[in-house]
């Protein structure tokens, strides 16, 4: 069993939820993963953590996705180095200043048309791929857009959840 792992386990309930509410902001996902508690290696935690997502619906998926700064998101992204969003999304700095315009635009006009922010999980993929997986969204329908953003925020928890480990 990993430190990490360990002293989580060891946490005090209220303590150990306020370090899952930082993985995934969905209060259902993090307490289905604390009850679930303790872990006895990495993949018991990933298989909680999947487990707990299935349990969750529209309302949980939007709390999780109020959790994160816009993709691009110049404020979100000048917190530093050890801020989550530029470990998460620094390769936007990288980008050309009109790709990083145009996100913030489209982002804008996702969020009017779904009534949420555009999640991706950023990790390994470029801004101008970002861009284009925003722009193909844009096309798709509200319960599509759901479906899709719900699938990201999966892969974003469970990409925070190895991080303990590295």
């Amino acid at each position: 069993m990993s430190d990490q792992l360990e002293t989580f386990n060891q946490l005090a309930e209220g303590d150990a939820l306020i370090e899952l509410l930082k993985v995934c902001s969905s209060q259902v996902w993090a307490r289905s993963v604390l009850a679930q508690r303790p872990f006895s290696d990495k993949r018991a935690l990933l298989t909680a953590s999947d487990k707990a997502w299935q349990l969750t619906h529209e309302a949980d998926w939007l709390e999780a996705f109020d959790g994160h700064p816009k993709i691009g998101d110049a404020q979100a992204l000048q917190a530093g180095p050890e801020s989550t969003a530029m470990q998460e999304q620094g390769q936007v700095n990288a980008a050309k200043d009109s790709t990083r315009k145009t996100l913030a635009r489209l982002n804008q006009v996702y969020l009017e048309q779904f009534g949420f922010i555009f999640i991706i999980c950023a990790s390994g993929r470029s801004a101008e791929e970002m861009l284009s997986v925003l722009e193909q969204s844009l096309s798709r329908s509200r319960v599509d857009e759901l479906q899709r953003a719900a699938s990201e925020q999966s892969k974003i928890t469970t990409r925070r959840l190895q991080a303990w480990f590295d």
